[in-house]
This record gives structure tokens, C-alpha cells and sequence, in this order.
């Protein structure tokens, strides 16, 4: 019995966990595992949880290692974010956690987590964005190049704002950073960190 009640309660927990990864739902979103990349990333936390379960003394590497060749797969996708090793140490530790029937702490913990909607459920439906081959991203990216480049544009655009040019806002912030960005190779996708 006290298997059977670890085994559904760590389902929760894994499913809480997947639910709040936003690099899998921006994977699923952007069309990186197709037209059933949502019900992919389904089979991938169920894969997930199986190995978990069916696992004795599983290490975070091999976790990490197995969720990775995942990702990169079904989805084309690396993580570079550092959120697949925290995935990993939070499942192996709430399972661990699990076994020692340790719920109201592990509630409490993941209480913390942001309170969305559960998406990886095959009742919720996801639109997702395909990714064209043929971008005219880089028509838009130039636009913006020139506007950045020159100063009584960005002067303008700060008087127009309401901004002094001391101040930095936000979206300037934002703006600098992207400028700052390295387009990746053609088929990938970068996930920037928190």
C-alpha cells in the first residue's frame, strides 16, 4: 500500500515539475516536436516518471543524461539554461523524499513553484508556432540594427517616451541585449538563462 501511495503522490510531484518547465513548453509552442509536440512532451514526463520509479539508485548525471538525449530527440532542443540539472536534483530529492513520506514538506516546496495551468494534460490543447524555414526575421532584425545604431533615433525615441537620457528603462535594457545576441545556427533555438 505504501508503495502504491509513493508511486501516485510522485506522480504529482513530477507532473507539477513538468508543468512549470517553460523550456518544454516553449519547445512545444515553437513547433519543435511538430504537430504532436505537446502529446510528446507527455510521453516524455511519463518517460520520465517510469525511470524514476523503475530506478533504484539513479544519479542526477544519468537523469540529467537521459532527459537531455530527450529534449535534443523529440524537440531538437538544448538546454544551456541550467533547467534540466535542476530538474533532475528536485525529482531525485523529492523522490527520495517521497519514499520517507515527507509530503506536507515537499507541498510546501512546491507550493512555491508559480501557480499556472496544468498543460500537460491531452484535454488542454496547445497552439504552437511552426518555425519557417524561409525567416523574414532578418528584414525586421536590420530595421531595428539601423534605428539602434543611430543616435538621434534613440534620442528621439527617448524624448518620445517621457525618458531622461539618464535613465535606462526596461525595454532599453532589453533592447541592448538583443543587439548583444548571436544569432544561432539555422534549426536551433537558445534558451537564455533566468
Amino acid at each position: 500500500m505504501a508503495q502504491t501511495d509513493f508511486q501516485k503522490n510522485f506522480r504529482l510531484i513530477v507532473e507539477r515539475i513538468f508543468n512549470n518547465w517553460q523550456n518544454l513548453r516553449l519547445a512545444v509552442e515553437h513547433g519543435m516536436g511538430g504537430r504532436n509536440g505537446q502529446q510528446v512532451a507527455i510521453q516524455i514526463m511519463d518517460y520520465t516518471y517510469e525511470y524514476c520509479v523503475g530506478n533504484e539508485n539513479i544519479t542526477q548525471g544519468e537523469l540529467q543524461e537521459v532527459i537531455e538525449e530527450l529534449m535534443d530527440q523529440e524537440f531538437n532542443t538544448l538546454c544551456d539554461d541550467q533547467s534540466i540539472p535542476e530538474i533532475c536534483r528536485n525529482l531525485l530529492r523529492y523522490k527520495q523524499m517521497a519514499m520517507a513520506s515527507q509530503y506536507p514538506q515537499i507541498e510546501m516546496e512546491l507550493s512555491k513553484l508559480p501557480q499556472g495551468k496544468d498543460w500537460l494534460r491531452p484535454d488542454v490543447k496547445i497552439t504552437y508556432t511552426p518555425i519557417d524555414d524561409d525567416s523574414s526575421s532578418d528584414e525586421d532584425m536590420e530595421d531595428d540594427d539601423e534605428s539602434a545604431e543611430d543616435p538621434m533615433n534613440a534620442a528621439d525615441s527617448d524624448e518620445e517616451a517621457g525618458t531622461s537620457s539618464g535613465r535606462v528603462t526596461r525595454s532599453q535594457t532589453r533592447k541592448q541585449q538583443a543587439e548583444q545576441f548571436v544569432e544561432p545556427e539555422e534549426g536551433w533555438t537558445t534558451v537564455r538563462r533566468k
